[in-house]
């Protein structure tokens, strides 16, 4: 790419508003504001005022779509956008999603779609990132969720979940968009379960990656702690084969082996006690609501694995994030 040539005037304003005195640029913010600049073309502006975040997010997307903006004020016009450019656009972008108001501004700005738009990307890098900009930009922000699912994004999400053709990093970050989408929001739970997501969650668990299924288990144990009605819940996972999975895989010899030849027998220590916090959240929700909870087989399942657990030497319920009244209170809620 050819050097832009030297502009001094550009120069001399930057000088200019680095050496000001502190507000001394505030009336010239204000006429400009009100029209009585029209003498000062748009970099003058940007660079007496700065650009918004609004704007950088715009930007940020017209260069993923291979609109050259000139984002660092090298004065180059209408360059080639390259891979790179794009991947550092996308980067940038789940920076500036990590803000709530950011976040929000999505939809007001139309970028949504867009964004969205790339969940089905040839380039299995700008997947990836994708995924990583919609699950920053809805974590823990009902409004942002609520306009994601506007345009009902959760039938891409799960067949990125359960395809073969993406990669492990990419399913990964595929499930990291998929908690932060279903998380303290029933309405994409509800979605969720119209698209049949609990035999998504139970492919999940079948998969390969180990890191995949902790994350999994994980997401279901937020679910169940967050559940409207738990036992509606544990009915599903029941109903959908992913409770009977999750009881076989805490025991070595009925769990499904792991790593991409299948060479791994051994339980993975941090899912087991995923899987278990998860088993903790569903006696004490169900025990809340008064109905459902787990049933005669599953509780002797859960018995036999807390036996073994309580076998070792120095294990401590601290290990769950438990005090250990609540242990003992979970030991009671399996009981025959």
């Amino acid at each position: 790419m050819a050097a832009a040539p030297f502009d001094p005037t550009q120069s001399l304003l930057r000088w200019g508003i680095e050496n000001a005195a502190p507000g001394a640029l505030l009336p010239l913010a204000e006429e400009m504001k009100q029209g009585k600049r029209p003498d000062l073309n748009t970099d003058m502006l940007k660079a007496i005022m700065g650009t918004s975040d609004a704007d950088r997010m715009k930007e940020c997307v017209m260069v993923i779509q291979g609109k050259w903006v000139d984002r660092d004020g090298t004065g180059v016009k209408d360059a080639q956008v390259t891979r790179e450019d794009r991947l550092r656009a996308w980067d940038d972008l789940e920076m500036l999603v990590e803000d709530l108001d950011n976040a929000n501004d999505l939809k007001f700005n139309g970028l949504w779609k867009p964004i969205i738009d790339h969940l089905t990307d040839e380039d299995e890098e700008v997947v990836l990132r994708a995924c990583w900009v919609c699950g920053t930009a809805v974590q823990n922000n009902v409004r942002a969720q609520a306009a994601f699912l506007e345009h009902d994004p959760l039938p891409t999400i799960s067949s990125l979940l359960t395809s073969t053709n993406h990669p492990e990093t990419t399913r990964n970050k595929a499930m990291y968009c998929l908690s932060s989408t279903l998380k303290h929001s029933p309405l994409a739970v509800a979605r969720f379960g119209q698209l049949e997501g609990w035999k998504v969650l139970l492919r999940c668990l079948e998969d390969p990656s180990q890191t995949l299924r902790s994350k999994t288990a994980f997401l279901l144990s937020q679910l169940m702690s967050q559940a409207t009605s738990p036992s509606t819940l544990l009915s599903s996972l029941r109903a959908s084969g992913v409770l009977p999975l999750l009881l076989t895989s805490l025991d070595s010899t009925s769990a499904l082996p792991t790593g991409a030849d299948g060479d791994v027998s051994a339980v993975d220590p941090d899912y087991k006690e995923k899987v278990l916090r998860f088993l903790v959240n569903t006696v004490e929700r169900t025990k809340e609501e008064g109905k459902g909870g787990l049933e005669g087989q599953e509780k002797r399942s859960v018995r036999k694995v807390v036996g073994e657990l309580e076998e070792q030497e120095a294990w401590e319920a601290e290990e769950l994030g438990l005090a250990k009244e609540e242990w003992e209170e979970f030991k009671k809620g399996i009981q025959a």
